[in-house]
This record gives C-alpha cells, structure tokens and sequence, in this order.
C-alpha cells in the first residue's frame, strides 16, 4: 500500500470528487493498491475494505484520527482522538469468517458479509425497506428456491447483522459537561475522504504559490518532498 501524496493525492481528489462514497472508498484503495483491481477491492467484505482504508489513513495521515461531534443531551462539543491501531486491532476480531450457515423450517441459508457491489446495488433502490430486502438477498443463498419473494424473518436479521457486524466502527465518548454517554458511528470512508479534500486544496495552494514565484510547472512542484516545499515556502515569507 502507498500513502496518498503528491500527484497521487491529486489523483485522488480529481476522480473522487463526483463520485458516490461507495464509490470513493474503492478509487482510494484503487490508487494506493495497484496490486489489486477495482474488482478484487469491490468484493471484499465491507470490514476488509473499512480495514485497508484504516491503514490507508495511517500511513498518508498519521496513527492517530481526530475529530469533532456534538452531545446529543446537551449539544456540547465533543473532541475525540482514536488510535488507528486500536480500531484495526477490533475490526479484525470482528472479522466474519467466511459468513454463516444455518438451519430453519427444512430450509438451508447460507449468508455471506455484504461487499461494495451490494452496496452499490442498492443505490436506485426507492427507500430503506426495498435496499435492505435487495441487500440481503443479495447476500442469502437458499437450499431451496422460494415460491414467494422472501420475507426477511427476525432470525435473518439477527444473523445478517452479527455477519456484518465488523463493517460498524463504533465509538464510546463522554460529554465532559453532562456526563451523557455517547455512541459514535465513525465512518472512515467520509472522514478520510473530508481529510483527502483538505490536504489536496492545501498542496493545490502551495503549487499556486510556487508556481507564480518561480515559474515551475505543478509537475515539477508536486513532485518535490513537502519538506523542500514547505523550505522555499519559508524563503518567499521571510
């Protein structure tokens, strides 16, 4: 895996920007993975791909993730830091082992983790009840054919959500001013890209800077180190 900088940031940001955010996590991994396809990285599980976007973070942004959210009780701020470490160390614990298979009324059901394809399959889909029956059946195999369009029962969605339970990056926070605890859904995918578009306007900013200095072509300037960036940087404001 390669961190994204430089050119390869651009890159990111250029083919990112219009895209839907099932979408955006496999351009990302896509460019920082060339030794696997769009298509190996759409049918990982939705924990394997949330995994690699967790490192991915990590080596192009550092180990540690911080962020904001708002206490739901009393509105306050909330500033949290999140070891990437940890949250990978968790997400792999979690990780479902090849799916699930189970017995039910003389019927077999084999339930595989939902990947990007399914998600992304679910897009036109005219509301959450019609996503969530085509997302599951998608990933349910029958033993038999059914006669009638399936109903998913209690126990389907009870083993659908423990197969895909690793895809959830929850977080525990404390308000520091009324003491509510906090639930945080963290959502890698929106949080890195947030992280992609800041850190491209910024190389686009100092690209502009040295450009109209010295004459050097975006070329030339992102393919310098940010340290040597940032020394002539330093030069034009001394």
């Amino acid at each position: 895996m390669r961190a994204l900088t430089g050119e390869l940031l651009l890159s990111a940001w250029d083919r990112c920007d219009a895209e839907h955010d099932v979408d955006r996590a496999l351009t990302l991994l896509e460019l920082s993975t060339p030794e696997l396809d769009r298509e190996q990285l759409a049918e990982l599980s939705i924990a394997e791909r949330n995994a690699l976007l967790l490192r991915l973070r990590a080596i192009t942004f550092g180990p540690v993730l911080g962020g904001y959210a708002n206490c739901s009780a009393c509105g306050a701020p909330l500033e949290f830091t999140l070891p990437v470490e940890a949250l990978l160390s968790r997400t792999q614990q979690q990780l479902p082992a090849g799916g699930r298979e189970w017995t039910e009324d003389a019927q077999t059901f084999r339930l595989r983790p939902v990947n990007s394809n399914d998600l992304l399959a679910t897009l036109s889909a005219p509301d959450g009840t019609v996503a969530e029956e085509l997302l599951v059946s998608r990933c349910l195999t029958l033993s038999e054919p059914r006669k009638s369009p399936m109903r998913i029962s209690p126990s389907i969605r009870g083993q659908f959500e423990q197969v895909n339970g690793a895809a959830e990056i929850v977080c525990a926070l404390d308000c520091p001013g009324c003491s509510a605890h906090e639930t945080l859904d963290f959502d890698i995918v929106r949080f890195l890209w947030t992280e992609v578009q800041r850190a491209a306007r910024r190389l686009l900013g100092e690209i502009h800077e040295l450009a109209c200095a010295y004459g050097w072509s975006e070329k030339a300037i992102v393919s310098m180190s940010p340290s040597r960036r940032n020394a002539y940087r330093e030069m034009l404001n001394a």
